[in-house]
């Protein structure tokens, strides 16, 4: 099998972002995989400074300006992203206490559920090709 036969359905995304026993940065962190481009180690390396919730979108990776309109980001995921945040003004944007999750700690957490971590994004790809054809029929 390849890495891209395997790949995690919307419904069942749905139920994981659901599901509040799950840490609040995996489901953040699952949900930007899911909408976006953006890999997961560029997603694990941002700083709460590399993403502008008001507007909406990620505007810098490793240092990098992120293209308008590559970046952007959807308004249910910025609400998880704020609650992630909550009162921080710096670090890590995906942490859980005051540890940053690594990639280590983001295999193991999609594993618990029965995937692998690259089905977020491989899934949310095939979402978004085939969302137009279902509404064009």
């Amino acid at each position: 099998m390849t890495l891209t036969d395997e790949r995690i359905t919307a419904e069942r995304l749905e139920e994981l972002l659901r599901d509040d026993s799950i840490d609040m940065a995996h489901r953040a962190l699952w949900l930007l995989l899911w909408e976006g481009d953006l890999r997961v180690l560029d997603l694990l390396s941002l700083e709460i400074r590399d993403v502008d919730l008001r507007a909406r979108r990620v505007t810098g990776v490793c240092g990098r300006p992120v293209p308008e309109g590559e970046g952007d980001i959807s308004e249910r995921a910025a609400g998880l992203l704020r609650t992630l945040v909550g009162d921080r003004e710096s670090g890590p944007l995906f942490a859980t206490g005051n540890r940053a999750l690594g990639w280590e700690q983001v295999m193991l957490t999609a594993g618990e559920q029965g995937h692998a971590i690259h089905e977020f994004r491989a899934g949310g790809r095939l979402h978004r090709r085939e969302e137009p054809a279902a509404h064009s029929g």
